[in-house]
């Protein structure tokens, strides 16, 4: 199949759906047969079964009002992208990439949170062409630890070193024997090539100067602090324990006869010299768990700015004599503390801030169900004057207040509505307007 005959899918996003007739996909396809519609969308969709359920895309045949077969696609909780193949022979025609509800530039924000949420791969499935591509520090992290791994499995190999021993052998150096049994001393000295089992043997001198280059990846300017810090203990305890001593290689063959853990080893050590990463594999990220991440992000820089306790997803345990469909727990996205005045903080990855004119029912019910769950977090607070907020995404930044009041014990609670732009250029700006917000002063 030609590069042409590329199936153009229009971009997916998160807990949506899109329809593509089949005469669009025959033009993509290239189909020479165009009779049976229902069947080769029927084969696509058997060919990349494996494919579509990574990111859990629902796929069927569906006819249209003139009862012509089309592809309909829905989407899950999950960004990220997948190879597809041909429905007619299997070959590979491109990916299906799912973003975010909002044109959130996911690359970006995995710059700068991606510690906090990294990716998950499928190694079984690799990509074509354009592809989203998380930083090559998230490479590095994954190779120290397979590292760590490999150091533990105790890999050794025949190496050839030269031995002085007091007998020849097939493998004995004539030529510096001729120069040194001149000297009566050295005349049953014989330089001889003798294979050795070790641990210090020149493939893994290879993989210590990859080792050495994730390292100084991990603490240069361009891996997030976060990242650099969650991984020091791990650099402090190999720093001073691998062979400094190593040439630059451009790549490591990796042998049938290696370890698992020594190939894997190998083959991400490889990427890692290509400046390739592990997107061009197919990946995936929960995108409402991301997005409160990214909330979590910036709160705690917030916390940290006022001298607060912040507190990630506690759990509020429901005990007693439960019925089976019961709650085990309350589970808040953050909780921000000082003295006895507290912030309830919940992430909520809904479009009730894209929506503010809109008066529909089902926006009130979502909204009624998200302040009553924050507000039930809230009542654990021991001060009278309680503080919550429910943070959806926006186009820019937003605040709403509204108070609300008990005539039954004197009691009110500042209910915050923000709206957040998930954009790296804005998050200094929101971080500012958040630190008005958290205020524990009176």
């Amino acid at each position: 199949m030609s590069k042409e005959a590329v199936l153009q899918i229009p971009r997916l996003q998160v807990l949506n759906e899109i329809t593509i007739s089949f005469n669009e996909l025959a033009k993509a396809w290239n189909l020479k047969e165009k009779r049976y519609g229902e069947t080769t969308i029927q084969h696509f969709i058997s060919r990349n079964k494996d494919a579509l359920d990574f990111l859990e895309i629902e796929a069927s045949c569906t006819p249209d009002s003139n009862r012509l077969p089309r592809l309909k696609l829905s989407t899950s909780k999950y960004v990220g992208s997948v190879p597809i193949v041909s429905p007619e022979n299997g070959l590979p025609v491109g990916n299906i990439y799912v973003g975010g509800r909002f044109d959130e530039d996911i690359s970006e924000l995995l710059s700068v949170i991606g510690d906090f949420i990294p990716p998950d791969f499928n190694f079984q499935m690799e990509l074509s062409g354009n592809f989203v591509k998380p930083p090559l520090f998230f490479e590095c992290q994954h190779y120290i630890d397979e590292y760590i791994e490999a150091k533990r499995y105790k890999w050794r190999r025949f190496d050839n070193e030269e031995k002085i021993q007091h007998h020849p052998s097939s493998s004995t150096r004539w030529d510096k024997y001729a120069v040194t049994s001149a000297d009566p001393h050295k005349v049953l000295d014989y330089t001889n090539k003798c294979n050795v089992l070790t641990r210090t043997h020149p493939e893994w001198n290879k993989l210590n100067y990859v080792l050495d280059l994730s390292i100084n990846e991990i603490l240069s300017n361009r891996t997030p602090l976060r990242s650099r810090q969650a991984f020091m203990n791990k650099i402090k305890m190999l720093k001073d324990s691998y062979d400094k001593h190593f040439k630059m290689v451009k790549s490591i063959p990796v042998h049938m006869a290696d370890p698992i853990i020594i190939k894997s080893l190998k083959e991400t050590a490889n990427r890692i010299l290509s400046h390739q990463n592990s997107s061009h594999y197919a990946w995936r990220i929960d995108f409402a768990e991301f997005f409160e991440r990214y909330i979590q992000f910036m709160i705690a820089d917030v916390a940290r700015s006022k001298g607060a306790r912040l507190t990630k997803n506690p759990k509020y345990s429901v005990s007693g004599n439960k019925p089976d469909w019961s709650l085990n727990y309350l589970e808040p996205d953050i909780v921000v503390g000082l003295g006895d005045v507290q912030y309830i903080i919940d992430a909520k990855y809904k479009s009730h801030m894209y929506n503010l004119r809109n008066h529909g029912d089902d926006l009130k019910d979502a909204f009624r169900h998200d302040l009553h769950q924050i507000l039930a977090y809230s009542s654990f607070g021991k001060s009278t004057r309680k503080n919550v907020m429910l943070i959806y995404p926006s186009s820019n930044y937003i605040k709403r207040k509204l108070i609300i009041n008990s005539g039954l014990n004197s009691t009110n609670c500042n209910v915050y509505l923000v709206g957040v732009p998930m954009k790296k250029s804005e998050m200094e700006p929101v971080k500012s307007s958040l630190k008005e917000i958290i205020s524990f002063d009176g």
